[in-house]
């Protein structure tokens, strides 16, 4: 991977320490760009994949790398969220330049129990919540 060294990447839904959103963020660290993530603990801790504190490691382990990082609890499919987000970012590590949508809504379901409240969910964080 190329150099980023002096880049700031976002990066959304790094919940759990073996997520692809943690792995994202560990590569980019290695490759020097400095990290502000996402989670979201309600939805992990319904689906039993709540990890206490993990996203306080992480930022122990991406620092570790000697770039900066920080991170935020924030619902991504509230209306708000996307400049929210942003504004987070750009308070704690200035503008971004890398940005990885790695948050996603779904649950399992048939063309028999899929229902307008999921299909509502779903349109809302992984179509709409990416666009801000």
């Amino acid at each position: 991977m190329e150099r980023l060294t002096g880049k700031t990447a976002i990066v959304t839904g790094v919940s759990y320490s073996e997520g692809i959103g943690t792995a994202t963020c560990l590569s980019l660290a290695k490759a020097g760009a400095d990290i502000f993530f996402t989670h979201w603990s309600p939805t992990d801790e319904a689906e039993g994949r709540l990890e206490r504190d993990f996203p306080n490691k992480l930022c122990e382990k991406i620092i570790s790398f000697e770039v900066r990082s920080d991170h935020i609890q924030l619902d991504l499919s509230i209306e708000e969220s996307p400049n929210t987000l942003l504004n987070a970012a750009q308070e704690s590590l200035g503008t971004a330049n890398i940005l990885v949508n790695n948050a996603t809504y779904e649950v399992p379901t048939s063309f028999r129990t899929l229902t307008p409240e999921t299909l509502d969910n779903h349109y809302q964080m992984n179509n709409r919540g990416t666009l801000g």
